[in-house]
């Protein structure tokens, strides 16, 4: 039995007026059609939620209005990512966090230093050791230096039962094998491409990118994989396929997640600012532009419904 639900796990992107300050009712409002456009599940300050550039003010802030919002909309628990190289900050969140109500965090590896075998089973034992009654996902990713490896998980949930999850955005086949067979106990979120490996392997949830726009067939892609139905699982597969090179074709040029995941939010909410935290580049209206050209001559299906 997976420790989390087997759901579509979506990201909310922040939106930053031209001096920099958070467009709190533009926040609340994307927060609020996400969960109603049948996106309940979502968490903020991943990559693409810049967690990484955000003062321990803003946290502040975002994190309260988040959890606030949520409740509201009638979403799922929030969710909080935990970026920091200071592993001091990110105990400091988390207790921030629990004080708001937050229990379920998701959390990357401190990355000045490539952290050894030793060390990493150290920050799990402060962490999830530390907040016990909290739950626990790890983003494993190449920019905390390392990736975890599936073994290694098995280590880490034997160890400590609140790590519930983890999340992963490459495509390796043998390690998202390997995670469906060392560490089944945890539910392993996947992008679009690494669930299409995933799925028949195991239970794992889908980590929506490019599927967002339209969570109705985000949930229907989940659900193919998930009860065998292979001939539409890969009917589906082959057009995120085609949105994928639509959105990169599109930008020509390579960028920070939160560029790309902007792009494809502004497909829903039209006024959302593509404008990053310094010092990251973002794309521009042209680019947004022709991705949506793309979508409504290739594949309108994935446009947002209505």
């Amino acid at each position: 039995m997976s420790r989390y639900p087997r759901t579509v796990l979506g990201t909310v992107c922040l939106p930053w007026h031209d001096d920099g300050a958070l467009d709190e009712p533009l926040f609340r409002r994307t927060i609020r059609n996400l969960v109603a456009a049948g996106l309940p599940d979502l968490y903020i300050f991943g990559t693409a939620g810049e967690g990484y550039a955000v003062t321990d003010g803003m946290f502040r802030r975002v994190a309260a209005i988040f959890a606030e919002t949520m409740r509201e909309a009638g979403g799922a628990a929030p969710m909080v990512g935990i970026v920091s190289q200071s592993l001091a900050t990110m105990q400091e969140r988390i207790a921030y966090c629990r004080g708001l109500g937050i229990d379920t965090l998701q959390i990357s590896l401190p990355n000045w230093s490539v952290v050894t075998d030793t060390e990493l089973h150290g920050v799990f034992a402060e962490l999830c050791g530390g907040f016990p009654e909290a739950k626990f996902l790890h983003y494993n990713l190449m920019r905390s230096g390392r990736l975890v490896s599936p073994r290694l998980y098995a280590e880490l949930a034997d160890a400590h039962p609140n790590l519930v999850a983890t999340k992963y955005g490459g495509g390796d086949p043998f390690l998202i094998s390997g995670l469906m067979q060392y560490a089944p106990q945890l539910r392993h979120f996947l992008t679009e491409q690494g669930y299409y490996i995933g799925a028949p392997l195991g239970e794992c949830g889908l980590l929506t990118s490019i599927s967002s726009s339209n969570p109705t067939r985000a949930f229907e892609y989940l659900n193919a994989g998930a009860n065998s139905d292979w001939p539409r699982f890969a009917e589906l597969y082959r057009e995120l396929c085609g949105v994928l090179h639509a959105l990169l074709d599109s930008a020509g040029g390579s960028f920070v997640d939160g560029a790309y995941d902007k792009t494809i939010l502004k497909l829903s909410e039209p006024d959302f600012p593509l404008k990053l935290l310094p010092p990251y580049e973002t794309v521009g209206q042209g680019v947004y532009e022709a991705y949506r050209v793309r979508l409504v001559a290739e594949f309108p299906q994935w446009l947002p419904a209505g």
